[in-house]
């Protein structure tokens, strides 16, 4: 009887969250990404000059996607996961405490570590639940809400400056670094 319960399923119980967290990180950059690399330390771009480094991002989305696709052939769902997130943790990092070119371009390189998390911790979410997958792919589904806790980093933005926000986002990663290696 166990065995058919959703809460038994760890790899799904440790996914939810892990989504929630993970679209806090997503959307958090996408939302700052042009007043960020508009900042005069950072890249001293017009908003409208901004708005084209966040095409770059996204491209670096799509070209991740790609690639991840390309190399989970060879490497575990599981493995890669934790790379993305352990390089999308240090790029964090950088866009944290660098200045000038170096952090923005660190913030546009997240697209690339990003681009397969969803669709990873999703698949490994649902993995092995059999006849309860429609219930736990719903329950992940509702778990990309965690994208509206964009605010909180809002909020830090504005207590403790835009740079420093970032560093929600490196915490997001770690969580999504403790999925792949352990909640998965």
């Amino acid at each position: 009887r166990r065995k058919h319960s959703l809460w038994s399923h760890r790899n799904l119980v440790f996914g939810i969250p892990a989504i929630f967290i993970y679209l806090i990180a997503e959307i958090g950059v996408a939302n700052l990404f042009i007043n960020f690399v508009s900042l005069p330390e950072i890249g001293d771009l017009t908003h409208e000059q901004a708005s084209r480094y966040l095409f770059i991002l996204w491209g670096g989305m799509m070209v991740g996607r790609f690639a991840g696709s390309f190399i989970m052939q060879k490497i575990s769902a599981e493995t890669t996961l934790a790379a993305a997130s352990v390089g999308a943790f240090i790029v964090m990092l950088i866009a944290s405490f660098a200045t000038g070119h170096l952090a923005m371009w660190a913030l546009i390189s997240v697209g690339l570590f990003h681009s397969i998390m969803f669709p990873t911790i999703f698949t490994l979410g649902i993995r092995g639940l059999g006849p309860l997958t429609e219930e736990g792919s719903g329950l992940l589904v509702m778990a990309i809400a965690g994208g509206a806790l964009v605010v909180v980093q809002g909020w830090l933005a504005d207590a403790y400056g835009l740079q420093l926000s970032f560093l929600l986002t490196a915490a997001c990663e770690i969580y999504v670094l403790f999925y792949a290696l352990w909640g998965a």
